[in-house]
């Protein structure tokens, strides 16, 4: 079972909710797992970046075989020292955090796709409890009306297809029944795999819906465009790429630049000692680093086409999203109205058959139309809220921060 602990290892209490389930995902989850530790290996990398050439000891001992007298050998031990022109390593260092941003902005991204397939499993799992309450509650009443409708057809009062008719009326109800039971196992199977966790895990797990359920008004799309493209984080992603790739051109413009080669030296020959000092550097004359860039060129050429692509695809999933949070909103208030009138039709008619104005088959009745306006109601309203879910997502903000 999915258990939730404080930081001393003591279980809580209570449901589980949207954020908490997050929470356990982004720890359970291996493909998020995958990619912490691609954040591990490429922070690694900022080490490397800032690192600096180990000097190279070298050692040439000679022997001089036709010496007579003085020592033969000689010693001859010098050092070569490295250090790099043009601000190489501060270049390297910027170009290894703007990686580093670049994969953790990935994570957080998998973290909201991740979210959001728990909230719309979290949707699915309440629509099922809803339609399973509706629907049962319906065939209930329907066995009823096929009670008095048989009733009637029995003395002769009605034909024999109107028990037929409710006949089927009431294993509709059922098969609906049925399909929300099969729909409650998909959607929990759904959200124990975007948590990481066996199915068997979520067993008497209580689950916290409202958050998943909750729908504010969203502000005007051009409102909503402008905040999701300073706060999305595969936007803000694919800017870090491009920062990479900048560091990365620099770099190699830089390396245009030779290092300075510092050779400090000793040579002890036939007892007399020699310090040396040499100075070397890269002779830029067959190349000057045209091709590496050209390619680093290209590559941050590569990395502005793909941010103008993330941005164009946010803008589009952003006006979409928004739409059909707006119509789906509007549908949802249209069934409330619906449902709400039919309530108050099927009390009305409740109260006439305490006048005897009108028999139990038409209360019935009644309240067969009242539930089937409840159940589309329902249905609209948890449309709405995965309506609500995607727009979310194409925010990529939780919607209290949506205004």
């Amino acid at each position: 079972m999915l258990a939730r602990l404080d930081a001393a290892g003591i279980p809580l209490e209570g449901a589980w909710n949207l954020a908490q389930l997050t929470e356990a995902a982004c720890w359970l989850n291996p493909e998020l797992t995958l990619l912490r530790a691609r954040v591990e290996t490429v922070a690694s990398g900022m080490v490397t970046a800032g690192e600096r050439p180990n000097p190279v000891l070298w050692l040439r001992p000679a022997y001089n075989s036709s010496l007579r007298g003085a020592s033969p050998w000689i010693i001859e031990p010098w050092v070569d020292i490295t250090i790099e022109t043009g601000g190489k390593r501060d270049v390297r260092i910027a170009e290894a955090t703007a990686r580093l941003r670049t994969v953790v902005l990935e994570r957080e991204a998998a973290v909201w796709r991740i979210r959001g397939e728990i909230r719309r499993a979290l949707i699915a799992i309440a629509s099922t409890t809803a339609i399973t309450s509706v629907a049962t509650a319906q065939a209930s009443n329907l066995t009823v009306i096929q009670q008095r409708v048989q009733d009637r057809v029995a003395v002769g009062a009605i034909p024999d297809q109107d028990a037929s008719t409710a006949r089927i009326g009431v294993e509709q109800a059922r098969l609906a029944v049925l399909d929300a039971d099969l729909q409650a196992v998909r959607a929990r199977a759904l959200l124990a795999a975007a948590i990481g966790i066996p199915v068997a895990a979520l067993e008497g797990v209580p689950l916290n819906l409202s958050d998943a359920l909750r729908m504010p008004e969203a502000p005007p799309p051009a409102e909503l465009r402008r905040k999701a493209l300073s706060r999305r984080v595969d936007i803000l992603a694919a800017l870090a790429d491009y920062a990479a790739n900048e560091e990365r051109l620099r770099l190699e413009v830089t390396r245009q630049y030779p290092d300075l080669r510092l050779g400090p030296g000793y040579k002890l020959d036939q007892s007399i000692q020699r310090w040396m000092l040499g100075i070397g550097f890269e002779l830029p004359i067959l190349n000057q680093r045209r091709g590496p860039i050209a390619e680093a060129e290209g590559r941050r050429a590569e990395a502005s086409a793909r941010f103008h692509s993330v941005q164009a695809r946010a803008i589009a999933e952003i006006d979409l999203a928004h739409e059909s949070f707006r119509a789906a909103r509007s549908r949802a208030d249209s069934a409330g109205r619906i449902r709400d009138e039919l309530r108050t039709l099927a009390s009305a008619t409740e109260s006439m058959l305490a006048a005897g104005e009108v028999s139990e088959l038409e209360v019935l009745q009644r309240r067969a139309e009242q539930f089937v306006a409840e159940l589309s109601a329902q249905q609209a309203l948890l449309q709405a809220a995965a309506a609500a879910s995607t727009l979310e997502d194409a925010l990529q903000t939780p919607m209290p921060l949506w205004k």
